[in-house]
């Protein structure tokens, strides 16, 4: 399988990490930013809710389920944060996690986790991906993940979705 060959306006490559936050986006719409943090090597999930009830103890809930499914997996999960930061009537639920323990398959499992307990709270835009297009960037999700837990980016970056678009900005 091939790579993503994303490119900026000028025709210089976007790098391999930028990528991978692209890919996110596009992958799994329920997700309505993901940040690089350089530091900490880290990726931040975010989630756009209506202000759940008992959102401290869901929160709890998601971040058990992933150290068991790191259990299960054999790893050991480096950072894993699970905050929920209200604003207004909207809620942005937070997952922090390090790039170097993390799989394709548990960015699929954050997702599901998130949609099964806020389902009817979680605010997102529909896109309509075909079939082969989903597995595609599954693909490549789990392939950057690979070859980026060895690797960093020099700085910050975040991408957002707006409008039916994906942005990304130098944090």
């Amino acid at each position: 399988m091939g790579s993503l060959d994303s490119q900026y306006k000028d025709g210089s490559y976007v790098p391999e990490g930028v990528g991978l936050l692209i890919s996110i986006l596009v992958r799994y719409p329920e997700v309505c930013s993901v940040r690089y943090l350089k530091q900490e090597h880290a990726l931040k999930f975010r989630f756009l809710l209506q202000v759940p009830e008992n959102g401290e103890k869901l929160t709890k809930k998601i971040r058990e389920a992933l150290e068991v499914f790191h259990r299960f997996e054999g790893n050991t999960m480096q950072l894993c944060e699970v905050e929920q930061k209200p604003e207004d009537r909207l809620s942005l639920l937070m997952i922090t996690r390090d790039v170097g323990s993390m799989s394709q398959r548990e960015v699929g499992l954050i997702v599901d986790l998130v949609k099964a307990e806020w389902s009817k709270q979680l605010i997102f835009e529909e896109a309509e991906l075909s079939e082969d297009e989903l597995i595609f960037q599954e693909e490549v999700i789990g392939q950057i993940l690979q070859s980026f837990r060895e690797s960093s980016l020099d700085k910050g970056f975040i991408a957002v979705r707006e409008e039916g678009r994906v942005l990304v900005y130098k944090n």
